[in-house]
């Protein structure tokens, strides 16, 4: 269930858009020891004329500013309660070096917004996670997977 959403400026090359979503789901499965088939990452290019900087279009600024000058980089983490603080920090921090490294960004524009769900107030195929969860661990008890 855990999934990050990067909202990025449109201009960043395929293969590095493709390289962040290997480096974050890497960092997410190693950080919360999460199986892979349980991450999503997903990434959100914005058109430069609907990304205001200051009320600017950003396709405007960036006639005379880098990309790393006027992109923000806006990440929104959903993590079901019961993650450690720890985890999250941690996920904070590996998420930002990945943009830096391989976006160019400037890491104090960068922004990680990481948030608890509510196992009871998050679906997973149409039933509370709380439900859903519970389901499979007592399949797991009981030897049925």
């Amino acid at each position: 269930m855990p999934l990050a959403h990067l909202n990025l400026l449109r201009g960043h090359s395929r293969e590095q858009l493709r390289e962040v979503v290997q480096q974050v789901s890497s960092a997410m499965a190693r950080v919360l020891d999460a199986p892979a088939d349980r991450l999503e990452v997903w990434i959100t290019e914005v058109d430069p004329d609907l990304w205001g900087v200051s009320g600017v279009p950003a396709s405007e600024l960036l006639r005379t500013q880098p990309m790393s000058a006027v992109e923000m980089p806006f990440v929104q983490l959903a993590l079901l309660q019961g993650r450690p603080l720890a985890q999250h920090h941690a996920l904070i921090g590996e998420i930002t070096e990945i943009l830096v490294r391989v976006l160019g960004s400037q890491r104090d524009r960068i922004r990680v917004h990481s948030s608890d769900a509510d196992p009871d107030k998050w679906g997973i195929g149409g039933q509370p996670a709380s439900v859903r969860r519970a389901a499979e661990i007592a399949a797991r008890r009981a030897g049925g997977g």
